[in-house]
């Protein structure tokens, strides 16, 4: 049976208009309070009443632009599935998204998206976009227009964004570094492959990633910084490039996305299985080189989850000003051999 206000109110120890008033964005509740009721609405699964909220939602069809650089980047595909379940799940409220997908992490090709999907009417956007004072100040615009805008997948310097939905890229970047500590080697000597210097999260995966071996006191080098924009092709031969120039490199750190490359490279300079590939993800390069004894395990975040998350978040504002909370972190799960096959528990 569906979870009903009375029940979230004795989940959270506040009366049953403490409940409403969160559910209903009518504000005079605090901070934290507001985030537990929200939260549990969302594991409890809790349903307004369809009638109600379906009469304010098909006033006005709610379309809400879904921006992200999936083109040519695998990782993607799951964070589309989710919000397209989530699409599904609120149909009945004449809901649609407007996707606009673009390449890699040009700031003139993300400044396009947001600029087209307002043209096409989005209500609100969910975004994964470059950390950059231009976008930001176009958000910040957006904003001010009335159309409001999550950060799905990688977080955002302040500039008006209603909320988070992603993974804590720093503290990702932390596991990966304790995987390396696990696996005993001395000195190692990296070769580091990041996406985009233009993209929050794969700055603090690689910032969390160094913080923690520096805090283990073991000595370690970086030998390079390789930056690919999550293209396989540029990280197929700017990582072989470095490897023929830098035969002292023993470990690779993949930050983003661009590991099939990766792989392919390392193959290529016959160093596959002996030289580790720490990367990120779920994807079918990746499970294809947990397989091989290439990556010995990956750290995935819930990118179904996150897409759905989103989706719902911004759903819920647009038609009841439901404030979503300021971050929904998605929970990392450690894959090996052993359980890459499993799935992720997706709905």
């Amino acid at each position: 049976m569906a979870a009903t206000i009375k029940d979230i109110a004795a989940a959270a120890g506040v009366s049953r208009g403490t409940v409403d008033r969160v559910l209903h964005g009518r504000g005079g509740v605090c901070p934290e309070v507001k985030e537990r009721v929200l939260q549990l609405a969302e594991e409890l699964e809790y349903r307004p009443n369809r009638a109600a909220l379906g009469l304010a939602a098909l006033k006005k069809p709610v379309r809400i632009g879904l921006l992200l650089p999936s083109e040519g980047n695998p990782f993607f595909g799951e964070v589309i599935r989710g919000a397209k379940a989530a699409e599904k799940s609120l149909s009945d409220y004449g809901t649609a998204l407007l996707p606009e997908p673009v390449r890699g992490y040009d700031t003139a090709g993300h400044l396009r998206a947001l600029r087209l999907l307002e043209e096409r009417g989005a209500d609100g956007v969910c975004a994964a976009t470059v950390d950059v004072p231009e976008v930001r100040a176009a958000i910040s615009a957006l904003a001010e227009r009335g159309v409001p805008v999550i950060a799905l997948n990688s977080e955002l310097s302040p500039c008006g964004c209603l909320s988070y939905v992603g993974c804590d890229y720093r503290q990702t970047g932390r596991i990966a570094a304790g995987l390396l500590l696990l696996m005993g080697l001395d000195a190692p000597r990296l070769l580091i492959v990041t996406g985009s210097k233009r993209v929050r999260g794969h700055n603090e995966r690689v910032s969390g990633f160094l913080e923690r071996l520096r805090e283990a006191g073991k000595p370690f080098s970086v030998l390079e910084e390789i930056e690919c924009e999550d293209d396989d092709e540029a990280a197929y031969a700017l990582t072989l490039e470095a490897l023929r120039r830098l035969p002292q490199a023993d470990c690779l750190y993949v930050a983003g996305a661009g590991v099939q490359g990766v792989g392919r490279a390392v193959r290529e300079a016959g160093l596959l299985g002996k030289e580790p590939i720490l990367a990120f993800d779920d994807t079918p390069a990746v499970r294809a080189l947990v397989h091989e004894g290439a990556v010995p395990a990956t750290v995935c975040q819930s990118p179904f989850e996150q897409g759905y998350r989103a989706v719902k978040l911004m759903f819920r504002y647009l038609t009841s000003r439901s404030e979503p909370p300021k971050r929904w972190i998605a929970t990392p799960v450690i894959k090996i051999r052993e359980n890459i096959d499993e799935g992720d528990g997706s709905r």
